[in-house]
């Protein structure tokens, strides 16, 4: 199989890049860096340097490709972030409709079924809209909450032993980690399925944020807990870190969103799973969180 990744760098595009080196693909990567993929390409990978946002880079990358993974990074610090995930879906569109037989699959997220009202989540929406019209095989990978995401409450972990959110602490998800939603993607590449698809993908536990928090708190030997603030306080402090105030107003958006996003999870083409958070509080969290540490003492 000749299989194009975009974002090798990110916690899923590594993981799957290397899955599919693992078990003999070609593969080319995308990357706007390509320095920071040199491990890749010590294992075979072929490098393309650019961003896909350019068709022209992503036409380089599929030609003569079997199947591409596409992934809409977050653009953190945009000052119009629905708008740059809208050009590079136009990106993506514009070259699988020259390749009608690519598999793609594309990583969307739970709530991409809402045209509006999800915050970032409305370029996924918009993303799953003009692949489908664009190409013939197009499988939409739709994960829950990322484990992952709790690195962006780290520093309040670290000196507060905080995680602040708008979200009450009793709410539940089916927390997935990066780990298994790779996983599913390279399912999804080395046996491509023809026609359009939508899979959801959730964690093998249903977690409320507050036993996230304790979970957590265990794993570092502190306790932690959930604060409940309001969205404007939320998003005044992701501005003071560092955050665009549009992609903030986003973030708040989507979290007052997710209950509604949760009651779109369906039961019918799914994938569960394997790591628990408590493994993944261990083995991921617990590590990041000592090197976090010893980088500020």
């Amino acid at each position: 199989m000749r299989i194009a990744v975009t974002t090798p760098t990110g916690h899923i595009g590594n993981r799957l890049a290397n899955i599919l080196l693992d078990r003999r693909s070609e593969v080319t990567v995308i990357a706007r860096h390509p320095e920071k993929v040199n491990a890749l390409a010590s294992r075979g990978a072929h490098i393309i340097a650019g961003e896909h946002s350019n068709p022209w880079i992503v036409e380089q990358a599929v030609r003569g490709a079997d199947a591409l993974f596409w992934l809409t990074p977050g653009e953190m610090t945009s000052r119009d972030p629905l708008g740059s995930a809208r050009r590079m879906a136009d990106a993506g569109a514009s070259v699988i409709r020259k390749h009608p037989e690519l598999h793609v699959v594309q990583l969307s997220s739970a709530g991409a079924s809402l045209p509006k009202g999800t915050g970032p989540i409305v370029g996924l929406y918009e993303t799953e809209e003009k692949f489908r019209a664009a190409g013939k095989n197009i499988v939409s990978l739709r994960p829950n909450e990322f484990m992952e995401n709790v690195f962006f409450s780290l520093p309040t972990i670290i000196g507060q032993g905080s995680i602040y959110t708008t979200i009450p602490g009793s709410l539940k998800a089916p927390f997935i980690a990066t780990q298994d939603i790779a996983e599913v993607a390279a399912e999804f590449l080395l046996k491509p399925i023809d026609g359009h698809f939508v899979v959801d993908i959730v964690g093998p536990q249903e977690l409320s944020w507050d036993e996230v928090a304790q979970i957590t708190g265990q794993a570092i030997g502190k306790q932690v807990r959930v604060a409940t603030v309001p969205g404007d306080q939320l998003k005044a402090a992701m501005v003071k870190g560092g955050v665009s105030p549009e992609m903030a107003a986003l973030l708040v958006e989507m979290e007052a969103a997710i209950p509604t996003i949760q009651a779109q999870v369906k039961g019918g083409q799914t994938r569960i799973g394997k790591v628990t958070y408590q493994q993944f509080a261990r083995m991921v969290f617990a590590p990041g969180y000592k090197r976090a540490l010893e980088a500020v003492a």
